[in-house]
């Protein structure tokens, strides 16, 4: 299956959670040094709980066959290099706890574009449209231990799902 990436917006991500990116609305603070937009997204759901990882993503072929979905925890992916990626995301269908396939959208992020994706929202790790991508990536600290020396996912705390197709992006 091949879905058409939509271009970030401030509007077209809201079912999924916060575009980071410029917005398109009057500055709250401005001066001679600096233009600042306030409240971008809300992170109370890391209630004191959250940390930021580096993530470096390598351009491979674009074929998402797997989600997941953090129950209790937002995500976010930070662009720290501006190259452009492709971000997934797709509902929660409730009655069955799987992706909503009719809700799957594949947003481009590009020019410093960022995304934090509200709890219970599937999702996969960007695929960079270049050689590699660069992302602060936040979520709450229960999601992965590294203190046996390796990287353990709580099951609980991270869902997956196997897609009935792979999923490709039409860019032209």
């Amino acid at each position: 299956m091949l879905i058409k990436p939509q271009r970030l917006d401030d509007s077209n991500f809201n079912d999924y959670g916060w575009a980071v990116r410029k917005p398109g609305r009057s500055v709250d603070v401005e001066n001679d040094q600096l233009a600042y937009w306030d409240n971008m997204a809300d992170l109370s759901n890391f209630t004191g709980n959250g940390l930021i990882g580096f993530l470096e993503v390598k351009k491979v072929s674009i074929k998402m066959e797997m989600m997941d979905i953090l129950p209790e925890s937002l995500r976010v992916y930070l662009s720290v290099d501006g190259k452009p990626s492709i971000q997934f995301v797709a509902l929660n269908d409730p009655a069955t706890s799987e992706p909503d396939l009719a809700s799957l959208k594949a947003f481009l992020l590009e020019d410093g574009d960022g995304v934090v994706i509200r709890e219970n929202v599937w999702h996969w790790t960007p695929y960079a449209l270049t050689e590699k991508a660069c992302f602060a990536m936040a979520l709450r600290k229960d999601i992965m231990d590294f203190s046996s020396g390796e990287c353990v996912i709580d099951a609980e705390k991270v869902k997956y799902f196997n897609l009935p197709e792979a999923v490709g992006v039409d860019l032209a």
